[in-house]
């Protein structure tokens, strides 16, 4: 599959899935409200930067929207990822002690969402 497979139109549509698959993951993952009220934050920004785009730094709509969709939804799959230490994080905060993720694990979720979100853009566009 290749980006002008489908519309702009389309794309649209996947970048508003994505934005709500993002919301979703947030939603389900941290069960609070504030973080859920700032994770809107992500895909208004986001589609405002693909208007941005639109026509200048020799990029078309298509791509900015791919790009956007696709980094949605690797950030959706970080938030599910890290739930289980963000649990753990919260059940040590209620007892009062400190729950520190180690460090070989971010690293392994940052460098997996990266390669996720490069592939799949590099295959699509």
């Amino acid at each position: 599959m290749s980006a002008e497979s489908l519309t702009t139109g389309q794309w649209w549509i996947v970048a508003v899935a994505a934005s709500v698959s993002f919301l979703a993951a947030v939603h389900f993952c941290f069960r609070n409200r504030r973080a859920t009220v700032y994770s809107v934050i992500a895909p208004v920004l986001g589609a405002g930067t693909v208007l941005g785009f639109d026509g200048t730094h020799g990029h078309s709509e298509m791509e900015a929207l791919v790009i956007f969709s696709v980094s949605l939804l690797s950030l959706a799959l970080l938030v599910v990822a890290i739930r289980p230490d963000m649990e753990k994080i919260r059940a040590s905060a209620l007892t009062g002690e400190t729950y520190e993720v180690p460090k070989w694990r971010i690293n392994l979720y940052g460098v997996l969402v990266v390669a996720f979100a490069v592939v799949v853009v590099f295959l699509l566009l």
